[in-house]
């Protein structure tokens, strides 16, 4: 019986939206891809900018985002919520931490609007704990053409760093691939 019940309950709802689906003659647009870098999605940070393990004072990661987009007549407006991870190194001294991350559209490059910086402010776990917290609602707009698709952009959206930062991530990045296993033919 209860096989029955849950089988008509989904058919019930699966007819509901093809109802729905009948009175709209348009197709929901795609929304534009949002996309998270891997070499912007962690930053690690040192004491006295030596690169030792025993040296770390916090890691921030970029974990993810959820995220929707409305069409208006003039564009699509995007609004995310974006996950962090903050982990406290064992040099960490505790206090709040200022987490500047970024929301970039590459095809508006290098207009000002292209790229936009915010900030996220966080208290510092204590060492060896993680502390993880969201930044809701981060909105941009997207101005298209008549007829122009929303999908047709791409949406970064990552942790600014410095160029120290981003080449730290590009040699640890570097060093774990030469270190995987290949695989046995």
């Amino acid at each position: 019986m209860k096989f029955f019940s849950l089988f008509g309950t989904a058919a019930f709802a699966a007819v509901g939206v093809l109802a729905l689906a009948a009175c709209s003659n348009k197709p929901v647009p795609p929304c534009p891809q949002v996309r998270v870098d891997s070499n912007t999605a962690s930053v690690v940070n040192f004491a006295k900018n030596e690169r030792d393990l025993t040296q770390v004072t916090y890691a921030v990661g970029l974990l993810g985002y959820d995220g929707q987009c409305k069409f208006t007549k003039t564009g699509v407006e995007v609004s995310m919520d974006l996950t962090f991870d903050v982990f406290g190194g064992p040099a960490v001294k505790g206090g709040k931490l200022e987490v500047p991350y970024f929301v970039a559209i590459p095809q508006f490059y290098p207009k000002d609007y292209g790229k936009r910086v915010f900030t996220a402010s966080v208290n510092l776990p204590k060492a060896g704990q993680h502390t993880r917290f969201e930044q809701n609602n981060v909105k941009l707009f997207i101005p298209l053409k008549k007829d122009e698709p929303g999908a047709a952009y791409d949406v970064y959206v990552g942790l600014q760093m410095s160029e120290a930062d981003a080449e730290y991530n590009r040699a640890r990045r570097q060093a774990e691939s030469e270190n995987v296993p290949q695989a046995r033919k």
